[in-house]
């Protein structure tokens, strides 16, 4: 009886040691199942890595390509201040009038009453193929080595030799033989030759200028200047200037401010983009004091 009570007990246990090797062979490695859910869940973490680098990548280079634009826009922000403060700057001669520039910038200055040495119309074959739409903007001045050389008895005679003491910039947005791409130019006029087309800012579209000039009355000692700050310091009001989307010939003075709008729609920042850059005059200037509203 014995016996077979320890018998019974060898073979429940040897059931129970082979169930056990059972379930131990069968949890081993991964059924297929469990492999495709760890591969799509892989799958949908690499595309989401890769998701987001393209999309940081693509920030990345709209952004490197604003600052590139901007820096563009300031470089051509300073060459336009510069020709600006030198507009209708002659010296101590005689300013040329409208007939004595056109007769260098055929086509430019073809109003008779246009005293202010800027204009927005240029004809001239000067290497760029202009835009369509775009407003050119010409401003003439003094040629600076001629200017350092006049001396006392020079003064308040006319200029000599215009077409080679008249110096000229011209702004204008189109494209050239080696750039099919439309772009913002600046083309300078010295000496009686034009330079090359320097390209200032790369994919625009369109410019265009407007002018306000200045308001007071420019009647010598009648002018409507404002008086100096009275001893209480009182801001003096100035005069509104008036603005212009054109160039006004009823002024006899250049404007006092130039303000220039440029579009840029380049591929990579995917949109067009307004730059406004404001130039000052000197020449504008009737008042000293004349504040720009």
């Amino acid at each position: 009886m014995t016996k077979s009570y320890h018998v019974q007990i060898n073979q429940a246990k040897n059931q129970s040691d082979l169930n056990s090797a059972i379930n131990l062979s069968k949890q081993r490695g991964y059924n297929l199942i469990e492999l495709m859910v760890a591969s799509s869940i892989s799958i949908i973490i690499l595309l989401a890595a890769s998701s987001t680098f393209l999309t940081t990548y693509q920030l990345k280079e709209q952004v490197k390509t604003r600052i590139n634009y901007e820096q563009d826009v300031r470089n051509t922000a300073n060459l336009l201040r510069s020709d600006a403060r030198q507009l209708g700057n002659f010296s101590c001669l005689n300013p040329p009038t409208a007939s004595n520039l056109n007769s260098i910038f055929n086509g430019s200055f073809t109003e008779a009453n246009n005293k202010q040495f800027l204009s927005t119309r240029f004809v001239g074959n000067i290497g760029v193929t202009p835009t369509g739409g775009s407003q050119p903007l010409i401003m003439t001045y003094i040629n600076g080595t001629y200017a350092n050389s006049l001396v006392a008895t020079d003064c308040n005679n006319n200029i000599p030799d215009l077409a080679n003491h008249v110096d000229a910039a011209v702004y204008i947005v189109g494209t050239t033989a080696s750039d099919a791409v439309s772009g913002l130019y600046r083309i300078n006029y010295s000496g009686g030759r034009w330079s090359a087309p320097q390209l200032l800012v790369s994919n625009v579209s369109n410019v265009q200028y407007s002018f306000d000039y200045d308001g007071h009355i420019d009647v010598g000692a009648k002018a409507n200047c404002p008086q100096s700050l009275p001893q209480n310091n009182t801001p003096t009001e100035a005069v509104i200037n008036f603005k212009s989307n054109r160039l006004d010939f009823t002024y006899d003075k250049p404007p006092v401010l130039i303000r220039t709008t440029l579009t840029v729609n380049s591929a990579q920042a995917g949109s067009n983009v307004n730059y406004v850059i404001n130039a000052m005059v000197r020449q504008g200037e009737v008042c000293i004091n004349n504040q720009v509203k």
